[in-house]
């Protein structure tokens, strides 16, 4: 199965630099992010796809209904896609890294001991991929919209960056990746 996998476009909290995983909060496209959407929207617009999914946050469903004017497919929202859960709801970014970038162990490490940690994020990403096996045929195309931390997730599972690569280096904003899903791998 072809996987594309596209960040969201530019938000209000990313230009505030601020983290979000709580779909009740207002985050949403700026003006430049609708127009790196119409663009992205027109990169795809050719690509055949049997199923879109998008996280339950409110900027990858705007960013998806923007390429799906050239669908016409219900978007799905599934959790597994929605971003990491790491306790700095509304607080700076680099707090957040900050305080991952001090742990002994910044892979296994959870804010205040209840939070999603990296590791936790790469089993819910492989959740994800596993759901894909179960629901789709291996000769179709599903498109999710999604946020920087599941991009950089599936991009280090598939060999092209490594878990430094995935500490530091954000996913660009309205980029598509392209993945084989039975080829990314999960460790089982």
């Amino acid at each position: 199965m072809r996987l594309i996998a596209t960040r969201h476009a530019e938000t209000n909290y990313n230009v505030d630099d601020l983290v979000n995983y709580n779909p009740a909060v207002d985050v949403h496209l700026t003006e430049n992010g609708i127009k790196q959407a119409e663009i992205l929207a027109e990169q795809l617009k050719d690509f055949r796809f049997d199923a879109i999914y998008i996280s339950r946050l409110r900027r990858t469903k705007q960013t998806a209904e923007i390429i799906n004017r050239h669908h016409g497919l219900e978007l799905i929202e599934n959790e597994l896609l929605d971003d990491t859960r790491n306790g700095f709801e509304g607080r700076p970014y680099g707090e957040a890294k900050g305080w991952r970038d001090a742990q002994p162990d910044p892979v296994m490490a959870r804010y205040r001991g209840r939070y999603e940690s990296i590791n936790d994020m790469t089993k819910r990403v492989c959740d994800f991929l596993d759901f894909l096996k179960r629901h789709h045929k291996t000769d179709e195309t599903v498109l999710i919209v999604t946020s920087s931390h599941l991009i950089k997730q599936l991009r280090m599972l598939n060999g092209e960056i490594t878990m430094q690569e995935l500490l530091t280096k954000p996913a660009k904003h309205a980029t598509y990746y392209i993945f084989k899903v039975e080829e990314v791998k999960c460790g089982k």
